[in-house]
């Protein structure tokens, strides 16, 4: 009887968009869902408008390269850093049992909606071949070797799950961390030597720095929240990676050492800026939100890329029309898709699948 009273507030909890812990405490930090929904929109216009210019519908000037590579060296690394941060509070993998348990979970929830939504965009590239602007390339290898944009993250995430217990101390979170900074050392070194790398290699060390960071960071939240000029910094710290960017990327520059530098940047001043700008505004935004980020998250190419290849086909390439449909569909449609499988939660399992088997098996019991 108690487990069905807990399956039954399990359910409750998860349509009300909480956070069900079966009766133990666990702290929601909205700065960190404030940074994936931030982190979230901006992947999704920098996607949108690299199409329309690789579509050559809007021209590649100073101010567009400017703005997306500035825009790439932070918007996915604040990914990881979240991840990091919430893996480390959430979870304590420090033995066997407890790190399978993690992984099954975690090849669930990332596994899923990766494989889903790799395959479907294979089979739309497949179908609009001559209209897409990135080629298919081998099924397998697209899948395990070299995923696709944006689904490496799914797969890179789980290598670091793979890889990475938690840690028990700030030493071990240090020691951690200064591995993963040796690594990144490494990878601008290959990338400066133009040193191939296996995918799942170049993951580990090019990426591992901001995992890390956000399990790092977990031993310090409390301190930095507390900072009397942390608002101050963030705003510096922004400005100054805006001016970076302006400086090293009006034409287009590979330097790993510059993008490192400028995303550190960028990623502290975001940081800064979420944990000294919260309040009861943002934190009701952000659980209003926060559910449609994985939905926005997996779909906003789809639905972007067919609005574009529909007016295309239409003969229509005015890039103003292109804005004005196409950006609407990379976030609104994925919610539209989300809100219907929040009735059927056999579709939810593609989206989010642990939410869609506590869902399922709530209403059996409820019955």
């Amino acid at each position: 009887m108690q487990s069905k009273e807990c399956a039954l507030r399990a359910y409750l909890s998860v349509l009300a968009g909480g956070v069900y812990t079966d009766g133990l405490a666990k702290t929601r930090y909205f700065f960190v869902d404030d940074l994936k929904i931030a982190a979230c929109i901006l992947v999704v216009l920098g996607h949108f408008f690299m199409s329309v210019v690789a579509a050559g519908i809007m021209p590649q000037s100073a101010l567009y390269n400017v703005l997306i590579q500035g825009v790439y060296t932070f918007h996915v690394p604040l990914f990881f850093v979240c991840s990091g941060f919430l893996y480390q509070n959430s979870n304590r993998v420090h033995s066997l049992k407890p790190y399978l348990k993690n992984v099954a979970r975690k090849l669930l929830d990332l596994g899923v909606p990766y494989f889903t939504f790799s395959i479907i965009t294979f089979v739309i590239k497949y179908v609009f071949e001559n209209s897409v602007n990135t080629k298919n390339g081998d099924f397998f290898n697209s899948l395990f070797v070299n995923p696709t944009a944006p689904y490496w993250y799914l797969y890179a995430l789980f290598i670091f799950f793979l890889i990475i217990p938690c840690v028990n101390s700030k030493k071990q979170a240090w020691l951690l961390f200064s591995i993963s900074v040796l690594l990144k050392i490494l990878y601008i070194a290959c990338s400066i030597n133009s040193v191939a790398m296996p995918y799942v290699v170049s993951s580990v060390t090019g990426r591992m720095i901001w995992f890390a960071g956000g399990m790092l960071l977990s031993f310090y939240i409390d301190k930095l929240s507390s900072l009397r000029f942390l608002k101050a910094a963030a705003l510096v710290a922004i400005a100054l990676g805006t001016a970076l960017s302006a400086l090293f990327y009006r034409q287009t520059n590979n330097s790993e050492i510059v993008k490192t530098a400028v995303g550190v940047i960028f990623t502290l001043g975001c940081v800064f800026a979420a944990v000294s700008f919260e309040s009861a505004k943002t934190r009701n935004l952000s659980k209003k939100l926060t559910p449609y980020f994985m939905p926005v998250f997996l779909m906003h190419t789809i639905f972007a890329a067919g609005v574009r290849i529909l007016l295309l086909h239409f003969g229509i390439d005015n890039v103003f029309i292109h804005i004005l449909l196409g950006v609407p569909a990379g976030f609104l449609f994925p919610c539209a898709v989300y809100k219907i499988c929040e009735k059927l939660p056999a579709f939810m399992f593609f989206i989010y699948p642990k939410k869609a088997i506590d869902i399922i098996r709530a209403k059996k019991l409820k019955k």
